[in-house]
């Protein structure tokens, strides 16, 4: 496998096939039009990362005959109404073209990844991992995209099944439960109206000592001052470690003191405030790896596919190049392609496996 930039397109002709990422200002699509093998990816936020740090532009990760790495790629235009019958009908058909595959890459543009997820499972049983992260742009104002090869969707999402005799991946997030949790007693979807059968944003704001005092009144969107304070639900847990979803509040709805958030909840759910810091989500790039490797130890890592939370990239912007160190160390310099994402999907392994849709987390696919 090779990393590859906009300007090494000669590179990528002998290639199977391609990963790629880019950030939304650039030519990225008179540059993807150039290439002529399978090529898929998504926009990424502020930056793209690389081995030579995080880059604006178009990235790829290139795939070779000697690798012998397969890929099956389909990408949808979507609904929220036909997401999860899409989602079916996408597993289906590389399932059918591929045979089973060893992983699954999702990306989608945000607003309803569970929906899709929800109809992929029906078909996969949990019996894939999936791994991904939803589309970005650089301030939420909805220019990104999922693209493969020259269709490129403002609203859908791409599926990526691989094949190859040794392909890993992790899903984490990087934070610690804290003591404040509670039940939602009223939620609709990405809305929480009640927790423990009080205003959702009132609770929150107690919970975290004020961090949202000024918008209980006025509401608005309050991703910054919650990046370090999202809400976890437990999954599941592996050697007494015990793995949390997590989940960044978007909004405070002033009309009734709701929270809203960027993934679905149900009532009955048990949350957990929970707590975070940059020293942390930074190392969390080297975590991230270790634990997708486990006690493996590959001969050579072919490349890697790393996605990481644009929210926690806006929050360590200062010291970005410090987790391109992390990445670099831990993958042996091996090549790679990574993403900013607003969103992200990942399988947990405990009791069970668990692919779930989260935020302000880290997921990487390793080839061995």
């Amino acid at each position: 496998m090779k990393y590859l930039n906009e300007n090494q397109i000669q590179d990528l002709q002998n290639a199977k096939w391609a990963i790629c990422y880019t950030t939304i200002e650039g030519n990225y699509k008179n540059i993807i039009e150039k290439v002529n093998i399978p090529v898929f990816g998504c926009s990424s936020f502020q930056g793209v990362f690389t081995p030579k740090g995080f880059l604006k532009g178009t990235h790829f990760l290139a795939s070779y005959d000697e690798d012998n790495i397969q890929s099956y790629a389909v990408i949808k235009k979507t609904t929220l109404d036909n997401a999860k019958d899409q989602g079916q009908e996408t597993i289906r058909e590389i399932i059918q073209q591929l045979g089973q595959p060893n992983v699954l890459l999702l990306h989608a543009t945000p607003g309803y990844e569970e929906k899709i997820i929800e109809g992929i499972e029906e078909v996969i049983k949990s019996q894939i991992p999936i791994y991904g992260g939803s589309a970005a742009d650089n301030d939420i104002s909805g220019k990104w995209f999922v693209f493969k090869n020259n269709e490129f969707f403002q609203e859908g999402f791409l599926l990526v099944g691989f094949k190859s005799d040794a392909i890993y991946g992790a899903f984490l997030g990087g934070y610690l439960p804290t003591d404040k949790k509670g039940i939602v007693t009223k939620a609709d979807g990405r809305v929480i109206y009640e927790i423990d059968h009080k205003p959702a944003a009132e609770v929150y704001n107690k919970w975290t000592n004020g961090a949202i005092q000024s918008y209980l009144e006025s509401g608005g969107v309050i991703l910054a001052p919650t990046t370090m304070h999202p809400i976890g639900r437990y999954i599941d847990e592996i050697f007494g470690v015990k793995m949390y979803l997590l989940s960044h509040p978007h909004m405070v709805i002033k009309e009734n003191k709701a929270l809203s958030m960027f993934t679905e909840f149900k009532e009955g759910d048990e949350i957990f405030l929970m707590t975070g810091h940059k020293n942390a989500l930074i190392y969390r790039a080297k975590q991230v790896i270790d634990r997708a490797l486990g006690f493996r130890k590959p001969d050579k890592i072919k490349g890697a596919i790393n996605i990481y939370c644009g929210g926690c990239v806006g929050a360590i912007m200062d010291d970005i190049e410090q987790v391109i160190k992390q990445y670099n160390y831990s993958l042996k310099d091996a090549p790679y392609v990574g993403a900013a994402t607003f969103g992200e999907q990942g399988c947990f392994v405990g009791k069970e496996k668990h692919n779930r849709h989260g935020n302000l987390m880290a997921d990487s696919i390793i080839f061995g």
